[in-house]
């Protein structure tokens, strides 16, 4: 297997960590997004929405994270990814994840954060604010449910926390606006306890 992944992407930190987690053998090549890798005639065959993280096995090609992951625990019998009523929940949280909450929050950490790393010019303010807006109503939502359950589904970690949790990534970093947010600070810092998810975390 071969992963395409860009070391700064929280959307490639899902896959790497599952990898790491199922103690799969990935070869990993590096996408260097601030020359244009994503955009080779060469990736775009792979992936032609020009977005990693992206996998090659064998004659499959398959891009989107959360598919990905979903991939990869099939080549175990994992709780990550577990054959039960439960795979149901985790792709709710999934969907919830693409839909509402990564959207918001990859918004508002381009704004404060990334814009500064790829010289973008100024955050705009307009931006922000609403993107706030959506962050503290999503955020509650999340966190009224980690105040009942240590992970999103059952009693251990699964790829629905992974696929959430990515986009805490750069939490400090980007100034993200969840410091009130009690319950989910305390799931970031038990993800954190796990050897994989804590060893992708990006270099800083």
């Amino acid at each position: 297997m071969k992963l395409y992944i860009s070391p700064i992407s929280p959307n490639s930190r899902k896959v790497t960590a599952v990898a790491a987690y199922l103690g799969l053998q990935c070869e990993v090549e590096a996408i260097d997004l601030s020359k244009g890798g994503n955009r080779t005639p060469e990736f775009l065959a792979i992936n032609p929405n020009g977005k990693i993280p992206a996998l090659i096995d064998g004659e499959l090609s398959l891009w989107e994270s959360n598919a990905i992951m979903a991939y990869l625990c099939g080549k175990n019998d994992t709780a990550l990814w577990p054959k039960t009523n439960e795979r149901y929940d985790i792709m709710r949280w999934m969907n919830w994840e693409l839909a509402h909450w990564g959207r918001w929050i990859s918004s508002y950490a381009f704004e404060t954060f990334l814009r500064g790393l790829f010289n973008a010019g100024e955050p705009n303010q307009e931006t922000m604010k609403e993107a706030e807006q959506f962050i503290q109503k999503f955020g509650n939502v999340l966190d009224d449910h980690l105040g009942r359950t240590p992970y999103l589904v059952g009693e251990g970690v699964t790829i629905a926390d992974f696929a959430v949790g990515a986009h805490l990534t750069y939490r400090k970093a980007a100034k993200l606006p969840l410091d009130e947010f009690k319950n989910i600070l305390a799931w970031e810092d038990r993800l954190n306890e796990i050897k994989a998810w804590r060893e992708s975390a990006p270099p800083m």
